[in-house]
């Protein structure tokens, strides 16, 4: 393995290739087989595209600060049938979520917030929040916090807090009926082909800032379990959106650009998508299965061999609107390049080129597993697969304890995370390795990241 000082130095080059063609050279450089790379194109097109499972892909790698393979294959709308580009901007929804643990590792840094802070100590409102019980003959009583939320609570899924879908039912009617959630929703009562064809996708928004949001949720909802006690997927990434607003002083929307995406030269990432760059957006589809459960009155108005379906087109969507809750947990816009930048960065210690955004020591803090002995192995981490064991998670991502464990190609210490629109990312640090993989599909059944990453790996040849 190259040294830390020397992968500083090769990071540089990374900038520099992104604007080029990759090809042999660079590929026999980083050590990977340009043949094999020339595989991971048309594999996905078989396995996905030609039977109407995705609607196209961006695929992009890099390693060791060069990157050695970068190739759109599909559409950015099938409709109109227009090719995606290198330059074409994606949802990250959940790949959201590393940005915003940079953004924490950066007040940390500062000395501006600790992981051990309590929440309430940025969002009094949570100092009172009460944990919900249901006991084993279904009733349900209400008992104070033993263990106040922490900040690291908030970033490993272990605050208590959930999503509607990861809830348990109590829980889950209490978002619903109270409308707890900074996420663009489906809207719309009555869904027609009329509508479909415009895109299903609300912008209204009940909150007015994330803090509103953050407030409304401590005020309105329990916890699920006692913080630290498990290991829940939730919206406690977008309540990190807020503690960064209180303890920068900024809206988390000037952070990030200021702090992360304007060092890093991340030009095309953001909660808003600029008049200027939305010829360059993509059409959001999502799995019909799915789309069924939601509104099952779908079924009898679409055609039965329909595989996915058109939620938010690329002409009107509520990307363009103007922004005013920023949800560090699902809400930006980004191309395949800037996420490959974050990437390296990471890959590099927290530096790209001449910009340093966090130490080396925070890459490490954060890529480690915090989650305790008691629940790492049952852990559901999404993107990883389910349950599995082998794996973990750091603050905002999932981490790779054993690979042979979790049944995937990658190295100890690899760490990774995804968005549902099936979008992918991970970091391998042992390999100094990235790749970026995205899409538009909602709700997919297939197991894409095992597929990329066995096509990522193959191409190894040192």
């Amino acid at each position: 393995m190259v040294s830390f000082k020397k992968k500083l130095i090769l990071s540089t080059c990374l900038m520099l290739s992104l604007s080029v063609m990759t090809g042999e050279y660079e590929a026999n450089q980083a050590g990977m087989s340009h043949e094999r790379l020339e595989k991971i194109a048309p594999t996905l097109s078989d396995l996905y595209l030609k039977n109407g499972k995705f609607p196209g892909f961006i695929s992009a790698v890099a390693r060791k600060g060069k990157v050695v393979h970068y190739e759109t294959i599909g559409f950015s709308d099938l409709e109109t049938q227009e090719p995606l580009k290198k330059d074409s901007l994606f949802r990250i929804y959940s790949m959201s979520k590393p940005i915003t643990g940079v953004a924490l590792m950066i007040l940390l840094e500062e000395g501006k917030l600790r992981l051990n802070d309590p929440v309430s100590l940025y969002i009094p409102e949570f100092a009172e929040t009460k944990v919900l019980i249901i006991n084993e003959d279904g009733t349900t009583e209400l008992t104070d916090q033993t263990k106040e939320m922490t900040i690291r609570d908030l970033a490993t899924h272990t605050s208590g807090i959930a999503y509607d879908f990861t809830a348990n039912d109590e829980l889950a009617k209490i978002y619903r009926k109270n409308r707890l959630s900074p996420y663009f929703t489906f809207g719309g009562d009555e869904v027609t082909p009329e509508s479909l064809a415009k895109g299903i996708i609300s912008s209204n928004k009940p909150f007015s800032s994330i803090c509103n949001f953050a407030e409304s949720l401590a005020l309105k909802a329990p916890l699920m379990h006692q913080p630290s006690e498990n290991y829940t997927y939730s919206m406690g990434m977008d309540v990190l959106g807020c503690i960064v607003e209180r303890a920068s002083g900024k809206t988390f929307n000037a952070f990030l650009k200021d702090k992360i995406f304007t060092p890093l030269g991340m030009k095309d990432t953001f909660f808003s998508i600029p008049s200027s760059k939305r010829e360059r957006f993509t059409s959001l589809y999502a799995e019909i299965g799915d789309l069924r459960e939601y509104f099952p009155d779908l079924d009898s108005k679409l055609p039965k061999d329909l595989t996915m379906l058109k939620v938010d087109g690329k002409i009107n969507s509520p990307y363009f609107d103007e922004a005013t809750v920023f949800d560090g947990g699902s809400g930006l816009v980004s191309s395949t390049e800037d996420y490959l930048k974050f990437a390296q960065m990471l890959l590099n210690g927290g530096r790209l080129g001449d910009q340093r955004i966090i130490s080396r020591k925070s890459v490490e803090l954060m890529s480690s597993n915090h989650l305790p002995e008691s629940f790492a192995s049952d852990a559901y981490l999404e993107t990883a697969g389910g349950y599995r064991r082998g794996a973990g998670f750091g603050l905002t991502v999932g981490v790779i304890l054993d690979p042979g464990k979790a049944g995937q190609y990658g190295s100890k210490g690899m760490y990774f995370w995804g968005g549902a629109a099936s979008t992918i990312f991970w970091v391998d640090p042992e390999e100094e390795l990235v790749a970026v993989l995205m899409t538009q599909l909602l709700g997919s059944s297939e197991l894409l990241r095992e597929t990329y990453s066995a096509l990522v790996y193959q191409a190894i040849d040192d």
